[in-house]
């Protein structure tokens, strides 16, 4: 959590008044707490030091008059069960939880210094789409974890992700996974008026319709929060509630290029992302951000249109071929040719460590090679030398998968 307030310009007759209604501060064994960083209608952030080593944590407490709300109590449940779940450093980590005398439960979380990109926003108008980008990537690796643990986030936008840093350098970290939906959770939901959960200008329109949420309703937020980057304006904001919900599901598709001066390539992925049906959106918040950066920042290629390329070669029968074109697609390659008895794909990049997850299956039926070499991509057409799989791979192949060492 973060202290963005005192990024803000306010004169001081405001923040005593903000802290005053505030109330007194909480007090908790173990921790000295100086002040209030944040309030809304589900409770306070305060942050505070640590009595055994005096660092600072973030420390987030429910509203007295919510703790006898189900929904409310759920909420700070899954918020502390969904950050346990994960173990990402752009995913802010929790530290201990308890409950007060008066009752209110709290959450010990990371203190991180940085704004949120809410205020960014807010005062810079809009952000360049290398910079975008920049932010972007670390939030869909987080969703990707999250997703691949069962968790949907379900309310990412620009107030829930803080630009911090760390020894590593620039660390984009997202927050406030209490609207989190556990896909294999059987117990019971958050059920308040609010069969429509989160924030209305960042909802997919499953989550208006109250249906199912899934790991597309993520990637449609992070659609809507790459178009808000890059213009500096909600992609549906400016009308009325009813009015907005209608155009989320309903409108057409917003085009960033319409609104600043980028290349209009960069409203495709984003217009995809934004289907109001999940099943024409992105495989996942990666397969997202792949196409951005396709857009943003292509990889160089050579004077005959070649560019480095991570190359998949599968053979096998009509079922395992099935599979494979299956996954090489929901992972964002592109299939360069296909035979009876096998295929090959290519892409700029792969996240290594899921295809071999998803392939695993096929390795002791089929043969399997994923290597490196350079091809020219145009649409749906591949050429160039990836085609020719002994150039690049072992001949003959066993069976099983063989990976080039240049990939691990």
């Amino acid at each position: 959590m973060s202290d963005s307030r005192n990024r803000r310009p306010k004169t001081p007759s405001g923040i005593d008044a903000l802290v005053s209604a505030a109330g007194p501060a909480p007090k908790i064994t173990g921790y000295h707490v100086d002040r209030l960083i944040g309030e809304g209608g589900f409770g306070q952030v305060w942050r505070a030091t640590r009595d055994v080593d005096g660092s600072f944590v973030a420390i987030k407490v429910l509203h007295l008059e919510l703790i006898r709300s189900n929904d409310a109590l759920t909420r700070f449940e899954r918020e502390l069960g969904a950050i346990a779940r994960l173990d990402h450093r752009n995913v802010v980590r929790a530290y201990d939880h308890g409950t007060l005398l008066d009752g209110r439960p709290y959450l010990v979380l990371e203190y991180i210094d940085g704004p949120s990109l809410r205020d960014v926003i807010h005062e810079r108008g809009c952000l360049p789409p290398d910079e975008m980008l920049a932010i972007l990537d670390p939030i869909c690796e987080a969703l990707d974890s999250a997703h691949a643990v069962g968790l949907v986030h379900r309310d990412v936008k620009a107030s829930n992700v803080i630009l911090g840093s760390d020894a590593r350098g620039p660390r984009v970290v997202l927050l406030d996974f209490g609207l989190v939906k556990l896909l294999d959770d059987q117990g019971p939901g958050l059920t308040s008026s609010r069969s429509m959960l989160g924030t209305p200008a960042a909802m997919a329109p499953e989550q208006m319709k109250g249906l199912p949420v899934t790991a597309a309703t993520d990637v449609y937020a992070i659609g809507l929060l790459a178009y808000h980057m890059l213009t500096g304006s909600p992609a549906f904001g400016g009308t009325p509630g009813v009015v907005q919900s209608y155009l989320q599901v309903h409108g057409p598709r917003p085009r960033p290029s319409t609104k600043v001066d980028i290349d209009p390539a960069i409203d495709e992925p984003i217009v995809r992302a934004l289907a109001p049906d999940p099943k024409n959106r992105f495989g996942s918040a990666r397969d997202f951000v792949t196409a951005m950066r396709a857009v943003v920042a292509p990889t160089p290629t050579n004077a005959n249109g070649e560019q480095d390329v991570v190359a998949l070669y599968v053979e096998g029968g009509p079922a395992e071929l099935a599979f494979a074109a299956n996954v090489a697609t929901t992972t964002g390659m592109t299939i360069a040719m296909t035979a009876p008895d096998s295929l090959i794909a290519v892409a700029p990049t792969i996240d290594l460590l899921e295809m071999k997850t998803r392939l695993a299956s096929l390795a002791s039926t089929a043969k399997i090679a994923l290597g490196t070499s350079r091809a020219t991509i145009c649409g749906g057409v591949v050429d160039g030398p990836a085609l020719d799989v002994e150039a690049w791979a072992p001949y003959p192949l066993d069976g099983g998968i063989w990976i080039t060492p240049a990939l691990l």
